[in-house]
C-alpha cells in the first residue's frame, strides 16, 4: 500500500537470516509463514514491521488450528516426524491447487495417500505447481528451469536438479511454495477420509 515498505524491500527481508532467526524460522525464507489477510499499516512501516505482522497472524491462526486438531498434530509428528514447517509446506501446495476452500480437504487427502498408501510407489506428490515454483522463484535455477517459459515440458517433469520437482523427488519439497490461508492449513490437519490417488 501507499507509504508502506516497497516490494523490493519485502522480498529482500523475506530471506534475511537475522530476521528469520529472530522470528524462530528454521528454513531460509518466510515464504509460507505470512498469513494472507487484510492488514492496516501505518505510513512509513518498514518491511520488517510488515513481515512481522503477517508472520504473527500466521502463528496465531496456526496455533489455534493446532489446538483444535491436537490429535492430528500428534499423529503427524509420530507418523511422519512433521512439525510446523512440513505442515505449512503441504498446506501451501493445497492452497495453490484450488481456489475452492471446500475442495481442500480432499486435495490434502490425495497428497497424504500418495505419501502413505503402500500401493503408491515411489512416494511422489507429483504436482506441477512445485516445479513452477522451483523454476520461477528460486534463484539458483537448474538447466531445465533456465529453459522454462510458461509451460511445463517433459524436460521439467524429468528434471532431477530442480529440488522442488515433486515428480523426481519423493516426499515434500524443500519448503512452502505459497502462503496458505486457514482453509488450506486446516485441510492438512483434517484431510477428507478418502482413498483417491
Amino acid at each position: 500500500g501507499a507509504g508502506v515498505a516497497s516490494q523490493a524491500a519485502l522480498v529482500a527481508d523475506l530471506r534475511r537470516p537475522t530476521l528469520l532467526r529472530r522470528l524462530g524460522i528454521e528454513g531460509d525464507s518466510l515464504e509460507g509463514f505470512l498469513f494472507p489477510d487484510t492488514y492496516k499499516f501505518r505510513p512509513g512501516s518498514s518491511a520488517e514491521q510488515v513481515l512481522e505482522k503477517l508472520y504473527g497472524r500466521h502463528k496465531q491462526v496456526f496455533f489455534q488450528l493446532c489446538a483444535q486438531h491436537s490429535a492430528a498434530l500428534k499423529r503427524l509428528r509420530k507418523q511422519y516426524g512433521w512439525g510446523h514447517e512440513e505442515i505449512v509446506t503441504l498446506a501451501s501446495i493445497v492452497e495453490k491447487e484450488t481456489g475452492q476452500p471446500a475442495e481442500r480437504p480432499l486435495i490434502a487427502a490425495v497428497f497424504f495417500n500418495r505419501l502413505t498408501l503402500p500401493s503408491f510407489q515411489p512416494k511422489l506428490l507429483q504436482t506441477d505447481l512445485t516445479i513452477v515454483y522451483g523454476c520461477t522463484v528460486i534463484e539458483e535455477k537448474s538447466a531445465a528451469c533456465q529453459r522454462f517459459s510458461d509451460r511445463i515440458r517433459r524436460i521439467h517433469l524429468e528434471d532431477r536438479d530442480n529440488p522442488y520437482n515433486t515428480y523426481t523427488h519423493v516426499g515434500l519439497p524443500p519448503g512452502p511454495i505459497a502462503n496458505p490461508g486457514r482453509a488450506a492449513l486446516e485441510a492438512v490437519l483434517a484431510p477428507a477420509k478418502a482413498r483417491y490417488l
